[in-house]
């Protein structure tokens, strides 16, 4: 059974992972014979959101791997921890967590938005071995950042059950809840995002309804 890491953010769509995208990826990932290695960095999140108001919660600090943990049900490592060598390819949920806490300066106008160190390691180590990476929703924004690309509204083209196939640098990835309104749909995109990670057939850069 292969390993394939799933970095998570925090918990939560405000200020962490989306939970669905997550969920559905693991599942998608154990259906196809696959093992979901939870994986996050030992960092503060940005801040600390009410998912009911969605308002900002004044001086809470919450930490990203115990929420990620929630997530994982206590099934996380922390970037720390695992080694890329062990992982066969990375999947990168949404949610606000993903350009809150595992990168800087996304809202910033003018400064260079960099992936966390640890999370950069983890994804150059990939990348050196041609290991694929997924990306759902806001999770392609963390991509776009360790490629030093500007940011693309390519992403908003594509409809929850469509996926983007690089080839070439070994990337996959589909919109969720960017562009999808309902689980049946975002879990469709997900599952062949899954499924192209886990085979990477693709030989050139191609749209797949």
């Amino acid at each position: 059974m292969i390993n394939v890491g799933l970095l998570l953010s925090g918990c939560g769509f405000y200020d962490g992972t989306d939970v669905a995208e997550a969920v559905l990826s693991a599942l998608a990932l154990e259906r196809a014979g696959a093992r979901a290695v939870y994986v996050s960095p030992e960092v503060d999140q940005m801040h600390t959101v009410d998912h009911l108001t969605g308002s900002e919660v004044e001086g809470e600090r919450r930490n990203v791997a115990s929420e990620s943990a929630r997530l994982a049900r206590g099934r996380l490592k922390s970037l720390d921890e695992i080694a890329a060598v062990h992982l066969a390819a990375l999947i990168i949920p949404g949610g606000h967590g993903a350009v809150k806490n595992l990168m800087t300066n996304f809202a910033r106008l003018g400064e260079r938005r960099e992936v966390l160190p640890g999370v950069r390691d983890l994804m150059a180590s990939l990348a050196q071995r041609r290991a694929p990476i997924g990306s759902i929703s806001l999770g392609r924004a963390v991509v776009q950042a360790f490629l030093d690309e500007p940011l693309s509204q390519d992403d908003m083209h594509l409809s929850a059950g469509e996926i983007l196939v690089d080839e070439e640098r070994r990337l996959v990835f589909t919109p969720g809840f960017l562009t999808g309104a309902s689980l049946p749909e975002v879990a469709t995109g997900i599952e062949k995002m899954v499924a192209a990670v886990l085979s990477m057939g693709a030989s050139r850069l191609a749209i797949v309804g």
